[in-house]
């Protein structure tokens, strides 16, 4: 073989090598493609990466990462799991100081731990076992501070059914409750030169409570954005819209009232002065004023702006006749 020929291929095979060896060194931060599963947030998503980093691999896939929150790598039949753990805030409370703080612990102890902040076990509340929840409060009492607990009844809780058949205010037992029972849990906290100070951190369900069941009248009623309302009886009546351009410039309504939302032009024969009405999609308002041509059932609804009096147009409404 000629010595040109075997000279070119040994060059091809030293470059060949020259290569794969730099890109093995250029890019230490990444491995072949492996697919993970990403837990977040409720979440679960799969994703491929050549990323090492748990960390990257979370912001390679657009999942942002606080400074305190911590990532556990899980081994399953599925493959490689990166959980996400949330730092949650909670707060400590020392005799009558209290301190918030964020943890990305599993449980009471190993938060505190993680906060240096040394405590017994028997002096904690709640238990150094305790797994973390977001805004829960840790005793830790001081020499002196004592916990107590009693069992009390709870109260008693009630589910509404709203019956049209029953008088508006009236209400009608369908079944009696029961109450529960719960665990209170007490502190007596000793503040230097003053006496122990009793107060009540936490209470812990023992039993359920059985709801009672009322049926309440809503019979001649309305829902309002003010409430619900009784009312004595409905007008079908057509409605348009006016402005304080459109009266006769002297800046008071017929009976002396300035102009608002909620004033309602009408014919007091049909609907008396001052009388208190709802209007779905108008609202709560008074009979306040009238006009040439609001006759019979016609009222005229006063409106903040012209465009406003414009779109509501003229329509037909129900009229709630409110009692006073």
């Amino acid at each position: 073989m000629p010595e040109n020929v075997t000279f070119w291929k040994r060059a091809i095979l030293i470059a060949v090598m020259f290569v794969a060896l730099f890109s093995s060194h250029t890019h230490p931060g990444l491995a072949e493609e492996a697919v993970t599963i990403l837990k977040y947030d409720g979440t679960e998503k799969t994703v491929s990466s050549q990323l090492k980093s748990p960390r990257a691999i979370f912001t390679e896939a657009g999942v942002r990462v606080g400074q305190s929150d911590r990532i556990v790598e899980e081994e399953t039949g599925r493959g490689k799991v990166l959980v996400l753990k949330r730092a949650q805030p909670i707060v400590v409370v020392r005799g009558e100081s209290r301190q918030k703080f964020f943890t990305n612990k599993d449980t009471v102890g190993e938060a505190l731990e993680e906060l240096n902040i040394r405590f017994s076990k028997k002096r904690l509340y709640p238990a150094a076992d305790t797994p973390v929840t977001a805004n829960m409060e840790i005793h830790v009492l001081d020499r002196g501070d004592k916990l107590s607990s009693e069992e009390a009844p709870s109260e008693i809780p009630v589910k509404y059914i709203d019956d049209e058949s029953i008088p508006y205010g009236q209400e009608k037992l369908v079944e009696q409750g029961e109450a529960g029972k719960v665990k209170v849990i007490k502190k007596s906290v000793v503040s230097t030169g003053n006496m122990p100070k009793e107060v009540e951190i936490a209470r812990e369900v023992l039993a359920d409570p059985k709801y009672s069941v009322i049926r309440r009248g809503v019979g001649m009623s309305v829902q309002t954005p003010e409430g619900r309302k009784k009312y004595t009886r409905i007008i079908t009546a057509e409605a348009s819209a006016y402005t304080i351009h459109c009266g006769s410039g002297t800046g008071l309504t017929s009976i002396g009232l300035v102009p608002a939302r909620g004033i309602v032009a009408v014919d007091p024969r049909v609907i008396p002065y001052y009388t208190k009405m709802y209007i779905p999609g108008y609202g709560v308002a008074i009979a306040g004023d009238t006009g040439g041509a609001i006759r019979g059932n016609r009222v005229d609804l006063f409106m903040d702006s012209y465009d406003e009096a414009i779109n509501w147009g003229r329509r037909d409404v129900q009229i709630y006749i409110l009692e006073d």
